[in-house]
């Protein structure tokens, strides 16, 4: 074929002979056979490679997720464990319900009075702590 001019039919067919002798060499096929065989295996690798890394990079995100939500499952857990317990004590209870709920608000306005004590014993041991590291004492 020349390019440049206007091909004719008896070129076009001597094109058409030369790409039909070209694809029915053997070796010509299993040449691109190879290739393609070793191409593919370059992009199995590849995708093997990049799995690999991902899988990794996500059970590194999992663990770092799974640690820092820790404290959450363990209270969540220690929170229903209370929260049944109540609810058994209360079902189990000998007294009525009226009486169960008043002793149950006794218990908590104490438990209340006792955080607030240890609070304040907290607030005046800093306070004196304080004053002894500033030298003052109550002016």
């Amino acid at each position: 074929m020349r390019f440049g001019r206007r091909n004719t039919p008896k070129d076009w067919a001597r094109l058409a002979m030369k790409l039909g002798l070209i694809v029915s060499d053997a070796r010509t096929w299993a040449t691109v056979q190879d290739d393609i065989k070793e191409r593919a295996n370059d992009i199995g690798d590849a995708v093997k490679q990049k799995y690999e890394e991902t899988a990794d990079q996500l059970a590194a995100a999992r663990s770092g997720l799974q640690r820092k939500s820790d404290w959450l499952a363990r209270t969540t857990s220690l929170l229903a464990g209370v929260g049944v317990g109540i609810a058994v004590a209360m079902l189990f209870a000998p007294a009525s319900g009226e009486e169960t709920r008043a002793n149950l608000r006794d218990k908590a306005m104490e438990a209340k009075s006792s955080v607030e004590g240890l609070a304040a014993r907290a607030t005046r041991g800093r306070a004196s702590a304080t004053e002894m590291s500033t030298g003052t004492q109550g002016d």
